[in-house]
């Protein structure tokens, strides 16, 4: 048995070795996320158009142009940001067009017309100039769209929204070469990121001064549409970032528009609790990459905008479908009364009071 004596680690010793040991588990972490990157590739793939087809007469990536009102028709403008553009979309699915089809399946019935003046980056301080040149094409009902970054005093710069949502040290360089610390640096910064985007969003409606500009921006909107003799609905919508549910930060900023437009005289409809519990990555037009709302989102909003105007009678009766069912899954379904349908279908819209899901009964689904 060896019997000599052990000779003891000195403390710096045992530092060096701690520290070898260290950078020797740093560069294998290195190496396994580089070869993580290059050898784990998903498929690319993309469901937006491959090209978006507009009227031979539209002059921008809007609407078709301005043109007289036909005779007999109805028109109904709708004035607001990119929710209302529909970008990465095709014209025919955002929620104005949309609504335009499901206002024209009668037979005999007037014609509807609802125009598309959607302009992105657009403010409500913006939107009144916006909303006169709507008002210049004799609409029968002007409806303005709402999100809420419309309270922000100018659209922002790709340098402005990166200092919004990333600190400038994410971008130093040393992250583009080291990338294990890179993805950890991204990864802690995360939650204040969220934090970031929910703080920028709500200040505007907090701060004297933009949420006075706001509400300014609405009552002057309001005295255009009366002065003109044309009825105004607001439409507001929720973010895409969260899912719609008790934890959805934005509550309060929607009690505070409806408020601002209660006491501009404006009737609104907020469609919340029409996207109750869906998951964003369903809404949203490029899952985690941009909020927008997709195909899905869009229709949701016309069913509900059209529940909302056929219950407060802003369209001619004879617009509203009268061939409704509750199901379409085979050749044969139940039909329902339109009569009933318009309530039970606005009330998750138009009664802010209510529980969410108490729609009625035989109300499915929130959508």
């Amino acid at each position: 048995m060896d019997q000599s004596p052990k000779v003891p680690v000195s403390r710096k010793s045992k530092l060096v070795l701690l520290g070898l040991g260290l950078v020797v588990s740093l560069v294998a972490f290195e190496v396994a996320v580089r070869l993580a990157g290059s050898l784990v590739k998903p498929e690319r793939w993309s469901d937006r158009p491959y090209a978006f087809f507009l009227p031979s007469d539209s002059y921008t990536l809007q609407d078709s142009k301005r043109h007289p009102k036909q005779p007999g028709d109805f028109r109904i403008a709708v004035v607001g940001d990119s929710f209302t553009f529909g970008p990465h979309m095709q014209l025919t699915d955002t929620f104005p067009k949309k609504l335009e089809q499901m206002l024209n399946t009668n037979v005999g019935a007037p014609k509807v017309e609802v125009l598309n003046r959607g302009h992105n980056g657009a403010s409500t301080f913006v939107e009144t100039e916006l909303v006169r040149l709507a008002l210049e094409e004799s609409p029968d009902l002007l409806i303005l769209e709402i999100t809420l970054n419309d309270a922000e005093p100018h659209p922002l710069t790709p340098e402005e929204r990166a200092a919004v949502y990333q600190p400038k040290w994410l971008t130093w360089r040393i992250f583009s070469w080291w990338k294990s610390l890179g993805m950890l640096a991204k990864r802690i910064h995360n939650s204040q990121t969220v934090q970031n985007y929910v703080d920028y969003h709500q200040r505007f409606f907090k701060e004297p001064e933009p949420h006075a500009a706001f509400a300014s921006a609405l009552k002057r909107i309001a005295a255009q549409a009366a002065e003109a003799k044309v009825p105004v609905v607001a439409v507001v919508f929720p973010l895409f970032d969260f899912p719609i549910n008790e934890q959805y930060p934005f509550t309060e900023t929607h009690e505070i528009i409806r408020r601002d437009l209660e006491a501009a005289g404006i009737r609104s409809v907020d469609l919340t609790r029409a996207y109750r519990s869906v998951p964003p990555e369903r809404l949203q037009v490029i899952p985690g990459v941009d909020n927008h709302p997709n195909e899905i989102a869009h229709r949701i909003a016309a069913e509900r905008i059209l529940a909302a105007l056929g219950k407060e009678q802003l369209v001619p009766p004879a617009t509203l479908p009268t061939h409704v069912y509750r199901a379409r899954t085979d050749m044969k379904s139940k039909s329902a009364d339109p009569a009933r349908i318009w309530p039970r279908a606005s009330r998750i819209v138009l009664d802010s009071k209510g529980e969410d899901g108490a729609h009625g009964e035989g109300e499915e689904s929130a959508h």
